[in-house]
């Protein structure tokens, strides 16, 4: 097949393959942008609820202690310091650095000798308030918070680790990896917690000017001190002042990530090569030979067996589906030509029966009637002087007389004595008089052309498809006018009943006549008697619009009518 633009194959490449494989290429590649902005965010609000939620839990444990701190302050007023913090278990639970007590600026009670107070008691002292003190050491992350409750004259003190508050898990998961750095600004900017600890100690000035009166989860771009660029997300501590802080160089963390789609796009460029190939060979191998086998699949259902045997090609699967339906072809043809025979032994048979209905009908029942009406007329001469009973037998023989007539008209319809006697012209203009008589319906006969004489079974075949296209137009139609149209040409016959009654949707195949749940059974009976003496038979209808019924049949001549 000749490549032209016109045609479906390339029509579906050039305008449907290649758009579609160019819009995904584009695609492909605006979406790393895309991705690698989604990505960042999806990050920084990964990151604002981690740094978030760790802050908020290190403000609770912060507000807890101080809260209990204050709370054993006041019990100590009216106790022995000693004593109550002997008595106190709770106290290496919640400040693993102990407490203490201080009056005047004296150490009076302390339940732990780790820590040295005496170095503290200024800074114990200093506070005029509840406060929050860290212990820092440079270089190290050993930073410890002391808590400071004053009450009355005395000053009760606790001592507790960062890491205690905050927990090693909750702050080893900030900073999983080389990329993330997390640390805890004071107020003044001092570095209290780095994940590097050798940064612990220092200030952070740039960074606390920046997240200075913040009172939400912030997160905001900054060059590190190696200057690469870094999402920081900072989260405030309320109970303490402080900031909790985390960097963390997107770039790389989102690198392998970001390789992968920046590959990905490069994947679709033999993709589309190899799609314009699969397309291309999928058209040669599969559509056109389904095409070719849609055509002849088309051509089998109007009923030319014959097509189906022309191989159209393809993979193999539409070559073995091309054989399944040869194969039921075949079957069909088979099972049509004994159905055709069974049918024509049946029409037959019926045909046989009608004839001897008929011959018993004229020789017997219409015999009697013919008596019965002479028996009648003997009747007379003895009922003369009895006008009612005149009258009564005179009604009774224009009984009997009408009896006879429907029993022949009956007998004709069995019979038809003038299709066998003259052939099919005059019989259906017998039958078209009959019916436009009995009926009172106007039925028009026209003939044209020369009549001839058919074969016998064609005959009666042709008879009994106009009878029935008759009765049909008589009993659902209501119509009130009918034309019967019979034409003779030299090679075929033609015989046409159209009525112009309510009509009836038509259907497209003889299969969908019983299928259709409306049981065109007469209709049925006259395809199969086309079918059976090698007709045509047509119906063509619309709801309002009337039925026309043709069929046309070969002349064959009889065999008393060829010549020697």
């Amino acid at each position: 097949m000749k490549l032209r633009l016109t045609s479906l194959p390339l029509q579906l490449l050039v305008f449907v393959v290649l758009p579609l494989l160019i819009l995904l290429v584009i695609v492909a590649f605006g979406g790393v942008a895309l991705h690698q902005a989604e990505m960042r965010d999806m990050l920084v609000d990964h990151n604002r609820q981690a740094v978030s939620g760790a802050a908020g839990a290190l403000s609770g444990q912060l507000v807890q202690r101080q809260h209990i701190l204050a709370s054993f302050a006041s019990e100590v007023v009216s106790r022995n310091p000693q004593d109550v913090l002997d008595t106190a278990r709770w106290i290496p639970v919640l400040f693993d650095g102990g407490a203490a007590v201080f009056e005047d600026g004296r150490l009076v009670a302390a339940s732990s000798s780790q820590t040295g107070w005496q170095a503290l008691a200024d800074q114990v002292m200093e506070p005029t308030g509840p406060a929050l003190v860290p212990l820092v050491r440079d270089g190290q992350n050993t930073t410890r918070v002391m808590f400071v409750s004053p009450a009355q004259n005395i000053r009760v003190a606790g001592v507790v680790s960062l890491g205690m508050l905050t927990s090693t898990d909750v702050l080893e998961s900030l900073h999983t990896s080389g990329s993330i750095h997390l640390y805890v600004l004071s107020s003044e900017g001092r570095i209290l917690y780095h994940s590097d600890p050798s940064q612990v100690g220092r200030y952070a000035e740039d960074v606390a000017s920046q997240v200075a009166d913040t009172t939400t989860t912030t997160a905001f771009e900054r060059k590190d001190s190696e200057g690469r660029d870094v999402i920081a997300t900072s989260a405030p501590v309320p109970a303490a002042g402080w900031v909790l802080v985390q960097e963390e160089r997107w770039q790389e963390t989102l690198s392998p990530l970001m390789r992968y789609s920046q590959a990905a796009p490069l994947a679709l460029v033999p993709g589309l090569l190899i799609a314009i190939g699969a397309v291309w060979l999928g058209i040669q191998r599969i559509v056109y030979p389904l095409r070719r086998l849609e055509a002849q699949a088309t051509e089998l259902a109007w009923g030319d067996f014959a097509a189906i045997e022309r191989s159209v090609g393809g993979i193999a699967e539409i070559r073995h589906l091309q054989g399944t339906l040869q194969h039921m072809t075949k079957r069909v043809q088979a099972a049509q030509a004994s159905m055709h025979n069974y049918i024509g032994a049946i029409t037959q048979a019926q045909e046989d029966e009608r004839r001897r209905l008929a011959r018993e009908l004229h020789d017997q029942t219409a015999q009697a009637l013919v008596a019965l009406d002479h028996r009648e007329q003997m009747l007379k001469p003895y009922l003369k002087g009895d006008p009612a009973a005149s009258d009564l037998l005179s009604e009774i023989r224009a009984m009997i007389v009408e009896i006879i007539d429907d029993l022949r008209r009956i007998v004709r319809a069995l019979r038809p004595i003038y299709l066998e006697e003259l052939g099919l012209a005059p019989a259906l203009q017998m039958l078209a008089r009959d019916l436009g008589l009995v009926e009172k319906m106007d039925v028009h006969f026209e003939k044209s052309g020369s009549p001839q004489r058919l074969l016998p079974e064609h005959e009666i075949a042709m008879y009994r498809i106009a009878q029935e296209a008759l009765n049909n137009a008589w009993q659902h139609s209501e119509a009130s006018q009918i034309w019967l149209t019979v034409q003779f040409a030299s090679d075929q016959v033609t015989i046409t009943v159209r009525d112009d009654g309510k009509g009836f949707t038509a259907p497209r195949y003889t299969a969908e006549l019983d299928a259709s749940g409306q049981r065109h059974f007469g209709i049925m009976g006259m395809y199969e008697r086309a079918a059976l003496i090698g007709a045509h038979l047509q119906v063509k209808s619309e709801p309002g619009d009337g039925t026309t019924i043709t069929v046309r049949a070969p002349i064959e001549t009889p065999p008393d009518d060829k010549g020697p």
